[in-house]
């Protein structure tokens, strides 16, 4: 039923590549192939023939960001840089443009530059939420936690209803210790998006550092429960065996590690090799 949509999509390509072929100087065909390669994540060949009308037409100024994108995703951030200041200098207001040169800046690892365009989006198009998210990524990046939750929490006044927000303030709280106030914003984030398996692990993690073992039990079983081979959801699990003195359900956990090629396999292990010296002692 799905493959109808999908060989419609590889006709209409296989169409724009006949009308580039036979006109290479009419921009239309060539901009709408870019776009086509560009949506189905084939990003050298957007490259290749975006390239090749800017030969042609350096005019064409609806290439420039779709050039930008392509380069992006091919993880080349310096020539991504270089086309969205192109194409952010003919159109000057286009929010997206911003956030996507922060994107560009942010793979380089340039966090403060990525935040200035990041902030010069939000302001731009006031309410999107995602250029704040993306700001408060560079902020805690840069080791910059207390500054990443406080655009979070400005974000979520915006949008409340975006469980990344929820789930990435739940983890900022966890990475500053700060456990007990992370509980709340991953229940907010599972309550809008309920499979998702890494907020249900960071709770799990949040719960097990409050000394809360069945809540933290429950989270990591409804992880495996989404994923059977799920490593981090493993040794959390295997983790909480350990605390509790349940040394076979720990080993039982440390052998599905070992099943799944986990180097978590040798951590846990250890930890069992450790509490058992203890229990002995």
């Amino acid at each position: 039923m799905d493959s109808a949509p999908e060989s419609d999509c590889w006709d209409r390509i296989r169409k724009l590549e006949r009308a580039v072929s036979e006109n290479p100087f009419d921009e239309d065909p060539a901009i709408e192939l870019g776009r086509s390669y560009l949506e189905n994540s084939c990003y050298p060949e957007a490259v290749a023939v975006l390239e090749s009308l800017k030969s042609r037409k350096p005019e064409a100024l609806e290439l420039y960001p779709l050039l930008g994108l392509s380069y992006l995703n091919s993880d080349r951030a310096k020539e991504a840089i270089d086309h969205f200041m192109v194409a952010m200098s003919h159109s000057p207001e286009e929010g997206y443009l911003y956030w996507c040169m922060g994107d560009s800046l942010f793979k380089a690892k340039r966090y403060p530059q990525a935040i200035e365009y990041y902030k010069r989006s939000a302001e731009l198009e006031p309410g999107n939420t995602l250029p704040l998210r993306k700001m408060a990524q560079a902020f805690f990046d840069m080791g910059k936690v207390d500054e990443a939750i406080d655009i979070l929490q400005e974000a979520l006044k915006y949008d409340g209803g975006v469980p990344e927000l929820w789930s990435s303030l739940g983890w900022a709280y966890i990475h500053l210790g700060r456990y007990a106030e992370a509980i709340e914003p991953l229940k907010q984030s599972l309550a809008i998006k309920p499979d998702d398996i890494q907020c249900i692990k960071s709770l799990g993690l949040a719960a097990f550092a409050l000394g809360r073992k069945e809540s933290s039990f429950q989270s990591y079983q409804i992880a495996l429960s989404l994923n059977p081979k799920d490593e981090e959801a493993l040794f959390g699990l295997g983790i909480l065996f350990v605390s509790s003195g349940d040394l076979k359900s720990a080993f039982r956990q440390y052998e599905q590690l070992q099943s799944v090629k986990s180097s978590l396999s040798e951590d846990l292990y250890a930890k069992i090799l450790e509490r058992k010296e203890l229990l002995m002692a």
